[in-house]
């Protein structure tokens, strides 16, 4: 060689060590790396990249394992330029590749001041799809750039922010790995035409290296080995998902306000007699305690990472009258003397004071009003009327007046009313028959029999017993209506509804117009309120009686939304049972009644056995 042509190569090379030297510097100040891309920028759109020399990578002193990282990535069809430099060693130019072969940016990691497991740290974030900005750094050691991906992680599939499957093939052996988006299972595909031989032990290993170590699965590990498998996926490791906390619950110390079961009698009627609306508390007594939602199981996914369990519903503090409680809201005791009713929906406890009749209730007894729980001893008659905020019992015979109570009517005796009666409650009324009756009642109505009676239930209608049968009158019931025989072979007709979700959609709708009228007249007395405490606050308005009137609108207004709010939730309950109605005929289903559900109605011809009717029978897509 000439001595120019030496000189010529030893400038090139030199040149060559100074842009790798330049490359250095700039990466050491914190810029990411970009080789090749201004060479990119310059060429046609369509021109493909210049090939790679490997002379002449050989020529500026890459060796062996670092030339055959360069092959690995032209058979791939990778922009080697990127990383075939001899600033990286073989293993940070795995590194790099195998975050191409991934399509992960791996100039999060091209700076060659990184190590080669900083990069696999880096890499293995981007291919999770975390934000790598924050421990991407030259100064955190490998230890640290671990933690901080596994919290990254950690953070991440707590939060369910998990989104696609991942697969991961291993380059030496060619096994695959399948994750789930969740990291709750892991599957393994051994390549099928491979004749290698693996152990157990050896799929451990492999595990291992790609962070699978939960939940391994042994029966797993033993059909991965069998040849006549391979190419298939078999179950690997299944994580352990996190539990919900037990919801917190009111432990009651007295029994519930819901009516004790009736006595079924030998000639198949059944007894009202004995039945009571609810447990009675002396002063002072210990009602309930709160028992606070637990926190939930913890869970681990097949990488390890831990999941919380989500802790469970804690309930509001308890409301209502009657009672009193600790300064922790938590124990709940007696205030007075009185029957017990709690309503679990709405989390209220009341303790009624019970104001008994001794005697009959009638035209010349006069009224009986009372803010709690009324007891008559004798009957009701006439145009008596009794109403009660909490329940109405009646050990007599029931011939007329209005009943009308903000939970239950207990009836021990029977009622007919000959079309002058009308009974009201805000939950259940239960008697022994009921005849000529209007019934009305936010919740299940039940007795033996129910003769020509005009009923409305938001939860089922049931007639009891041996006897049990509706005959004549109108019957509407959200829930269900139940008989053992419904309909009258007698010239009356029986018309029996039940389910009208469209008319339970109206009504919640007309809740909401409700609610946004009671709000935007909220907002108004809030804004007067406002004013005027500025006002007053600088002197210029010394009469607070309109101040005070706003306050007493307010506390109106409040009252109004809390009403409507809890209508909202019953109506709520009431249409979700409504979704299920039906109506049974347990022994016989007679000609002349007429049957609705949800708004598809049939008549009944000709007497049936027992059977249940819904909405898909009425209209024919299902048998009886």
């Amino acid at each position: 060689m000439s001595t120019g042509a030496l000189f010529q190569e030893s400038r090139s090379m030199i040149d060559d060590l100074l842009h790798a030297a330049n490359g250095l510097i700039e990466m050491a100040n914190g810029e990411m790396v970009d080789l090749g891309e201004e060479e990119e920028e310059e060429l046609p759109e369509l021109e493909p990249e210049p090939a790679v020399d490997m002379a002449e990578l050989e020529a500026l002193g890459l060796y062996d394992a670092q030339l055959q990282e360069v092959e690995l990535g032209l058979k791939e069809k990778l922009p080697v330029q990127l990383y075939a430099q001899s600033c990286y060693n073989w293993m940070q130019m795995k590194e790099i590749r195998l975050g191409m072969m991934s399509e992960v940016d791996v100039k999060w990691y091209m700076n060659p001041l990184y190590n080669a497991e900083q990069m696999h740290q880096i890499r293995l974030g981007l291919e999770y799809g975390l934000d790598v900005s924050g421990y991407a750094r030259l100064i955190y050691t490998v230890s640290d750039m671990y933690k901080k991906r596994h919290a990254l992680m950690e953070e991440k599939y707590r939060s369910g922010g998990a989104d696609q499957e991942r697969y991961v093939t291993d380059e030496f052996t060619h096994i695959r790995l399948h994750f789930s988006a969740d990291l709750m299972t892991a599957w393994i595909m051994l390549p099928k035409n491979d004749n290698r031989t693996y152990s157990v032990a050896e799929l451990r290993r492999l595990l291992k290296k790609y962070e699978v170590r939960h939940g391994i699965q042994a029966e797993g590990l033993r059909e991965a080995t069998i040849e006549e498998i391979r190419g298939k996926e078999i179950l690997i490791a299944q994580g352990i998902p996190a539990m919900p906390g037990k919801d917190g619950y009111y432990e009651l110390f007295f029994d519930r306000e819901l009516p004790d079961a009736p006595e079924l009698l030998a000639d198949g009627s059944v007894d009202y007699s004995h039945v009571v609306v609810a447990d009675t508390a002396q002063p002072g007594q210990k009602l309930a305690q709160y028992r606070p939602a637990g926190r939930g199981k913890p869970g681990m996914t097949v990488t390890g990472i831990t999941i919380d369990g989500e802790k469970g519903r804690d309930l509001p503090p308890l409301t209502g009258s009657g009672i009193m409680a600790d300064n922790e809201r938590r124990i709940y005791t007696a205030a007075i003397k009185g029957y017990v009713t709690y309503d679990a929906d709405r989390c209220k406890l009341n303790v009624m004071q019970t104001y008994l009749v001794n005697g009959d209730v009638n035209s010349y007894s006069g009224s009986v009003i009372y803010d709690g729980t009324v007891h008559v001893s004798g009957a009701v008659s006439g145009k008596a009327l009794i109403r009660a905020t909490g329940d109405v019992i009646v050990d007599g015979f029931v011939s007329g007046g209005t009943i009308e109570a903000g939970h239950n009517v207990i009836l021990r005796g029977g009622v007919n009313a000959a079309d002058q009666g009308v009974i009201q409650a805000g939950s259940r009324i239960m008697g022994k028959f009921f005849e000529r009756a209007r019934l009305i009642a936010g919740s299940d109505i039940e007795g033996n029999y129910f003769l020509d009676c005009i009923v409305h239930s938001e939860g089922k209608v049931v007639a009891k017993g041996g006897k049990s049968r509706i005959m004549g009158g109108e019957m509407t019931a959200s829930a269900g209506v139940e008989a053992g025989i419904i309909g009258n072979y007698g010239s009356t007709s029986t018309a029996v509804t039940v389910a009208n979700l469209y008319e339970l959609t109206e009504q919640l709708q007309d809740i909401k117009e409700q609610q946004k009228k009671v709000s935007s007249e909220q907002e108004k007395l809030e804004e007067g309120k406002e004013k005027l405490e500025k006002l007053i606050g600088e002197g210029a308005v010394a009469d607070q009686r309109i101040y005070h009137k706003i306050l007493q609108a307010a506390a109106i207004k409040q009252n109004e939304w809390t009403m409507l709010e809890q209508r909202m939730e019953q109506l709520k309950t009431v249409k979700k049972n409504a979704m299920q109605a039906d109506v049974k005929a347990l022994k016989e289903l007679r000609p002349g009644t007429s049957i609705t559900i949800n708004g598809v109605t049939r008549k009944i011809t000709e007497a049936s056995p027992g059977m249940t009717l819904t909405e898909e029978v009425l209209l024919g897509k299902k048998k009886p």
